[in-house]
């Protein structure tokens, strides 16, 4: 058997979920002896560039980020449609929603729908993504079958959209953290005691009523600083959120690789996810991974991943994110059961059991 994907999910994105899962993926798949080819030939997406399994050239961004980006996606474009036309594949995965293939491939293809934020909150996240959502449902339509991350995002696919359950296989997300072979020697530089922020920091993840609720915990616990890992430099909204709230000293952003991100969930008193809704959640098996106690939102398809694995605050409730939070920076015991019950949680989750189930998906559709 032999999968195509596509080039959409990895031409200008450096780093992010989406284009992590389709690489895990793909190389998991390959290690069971499945053939996958990814139709791309420029990216700078760094699984692409670091892993050198897939032949991509790098590109400058020579007309400015966002024009460039576009060239290079008409230019791989053009390359997915002429791998298409070649018809030397069995199953088409496109990794996201650009509908410029429904005309070049007569063999069925499977989507994966990774969360509902825009299509549920509408106008208030519409900047997610350009996909709107009337050509998501002719996607969905036209999908062999659909794959969702999570029983969450299943019930907002039925619900959003009325596909037929019966349509769609829930394959749960994993993280190659839980292989990682980090160096003794590879070590980093942190605060002694820190809670953890990981990825972007934009509208439904929460960021700034976070740090309102924390402030008075930054003022009660001197010695406990929050580093946010990754979501780039911090913008002029929260750079004034946070100087307002007199946090300068308190937080600070790093850009990150995995061995970076591994260490500071490693050291973490707690990685917190205070986000207003997510499909999956993968930093939370990240932290598992690490052995790094969880404090989540209680929303959406947290409870779900994390199980009883996690400490739960409501997220629009900052006395309950400040409750839930000094609980783990005191509690030496409470930190760790956390990690303990983490520990056993994340056996049931692996690339090994998400390629095998995909796997099942593809072969139902050929």
């Amino acid at each position: 058997m032999k999968i195509l994907f596509d080039h959409q999910a990895f031409t200008g994105v450096r780093y992010g979920g989406v284009s992590r899962y389709f690489y895990d993926l793909m190389i998991t798949l390959r290690q069971k002896d499945i053939r996958t080819q990814l139709s791309i030939l420029f990216s700078n997406n760094a699984y692409l560039l670091e892993s050198g399994t897939f032949r991509v050239q790098s590109f400058p961004y020579f007309l400015g980020f966002m024009p460039t980006n576009m060239l290079f996606s008409q230019i791989n474009r053009l390359w997915s449609i002429a791998q298409l036309k070649q018809n030397q594949y069995d199953v088409f995965h496109p990794t996201f929603f650009h509908p410029y293939f429904l005309k070049h491939t007569k063999k069925p293809f499977v989507l994966t729908y990774h969360d509902a934020i825009k299509d549920k909150f509408g106008e208030q996240f519409g900047h997610i993504d350009n996909a709107s959502k009337d050509l998501k449902q002719q996607l969905l339509n036209r999908a062999a079958r659909v794959i969702a991350v999570s029983e969450n995002t299943k019930s907002d696919l039925v619900q959003l959209f009325g596909i037929k359950a019966e349509k769609i296989t829930v394959v749960h997300h994993a993280t190659a953290f839980q292989n990682l072979r980090i160096p003794e020697t590879f070590q980093i530089q942190v605060p002694d005691a820190y809670l953890l922020y990981v990825g972007a920091r934009n509208d439904y993840k929460n960021f700034i009523p976070f740090l309102k609720a924390l402030a008075p915990t930054f003022q009660k616990y001197p010695h406990v600083q929050l580093i946010c890992a990754g979501g780039g430099p911090f913008n002029p909204e929260e750079t004034q959120a946070i100087q307002q709230l007199g946090l300068t000293d308190r937080i600070s952003q790093r850009n990150i690789d995995d061995f970076v991100l591994y260490r500071l969930y490693q050291k973490a008193l707690a990685f917190v996810y205070p986000s207003l809704y997510e499909g999956f959640g993968i930093p939370i098996l990240e932290a598992f991974a690490a052995d790094c106690p969880v404090v989540l939102s209680r929303a959406s398809c947290f409870p779900e991943v994390a199980q009883d694995a996690a400490l739960y605050f409501d997220p629009e409730s900052e006395s309950d994110i400040r409750q839930q939070i000094e609980k783990v920076i005191l509690d030496d015991s409470l930190r760790r059961s956390l990690v303990q019950k983490g520990r056993e949680r994340r056996q049931d989750f692996s690339l090994a059991k998400m390629a095998s189930q995909t796997l099942q998906v593809y072969q139902q559709v050929v």
